[in-house]
């Protein structure tokens, strides 16, 4: 009798997962590019941002004027906000995630079958749990 929770898989098995995590490399390598793009566009889109709140904010005179007002008169500040704010309405912010969003549902679903993937997408084989005994 063996103490190894794992069962021999057929050959046709053993093909059929390092097909399944071939097929997975590659649909989380197809992501990533894009995802990395989104990520520089959002990184750049921010940094703008901070810039003309920075400036703005070396220029703005308390008591004198009103925030709203003060900020709706620099219009490079205006055009910054309404960019930042189209690309969260875009998505931005899921896309640049996309992989790791990708990879968190794909382990959700392989954890029933006690399987995992790391990052790149590699299957992670888990030991088998052994049935639980309630007593009965």
């Amino acid at each position: 009798m063996s103490t190894n929770n794992y069962t021999p898989c057929s050959a046709q098995q053993s093909e059929d997962l390092k097909f399944f995590e071939e097929r997975l490399k590659d649909s989380l390598s197809t992501i990533a590019p894009p995802a990395r793009r989104w990520k520089v566009v959002f990184l750049l889109i921010v940094t703008w941002v901070g810039y003309c709140l920075w400036s703005w904010w070396h220029v703005f005179e308390y008591g004198k004027d009103n925030i709203v007002t003060s900020i709706l008169q620099d219009p490079l500040l205006v055009l910054s906000l309404l960019v930042l704010i189209g690309l969260l309405l875009a998505g931005a912010h899921h896309r640049s995630r996309a992989p790791s969003i990708v990879a968190g549902r794909v382990r959700q679903v392989l954890k029933d079958y006690n399987m995992s993937i790391d990052d790149v997408g590699r299957l992670i084989l888990l030991p088998s749990k052994p049935p639980s005994t309630n007593g009965r």
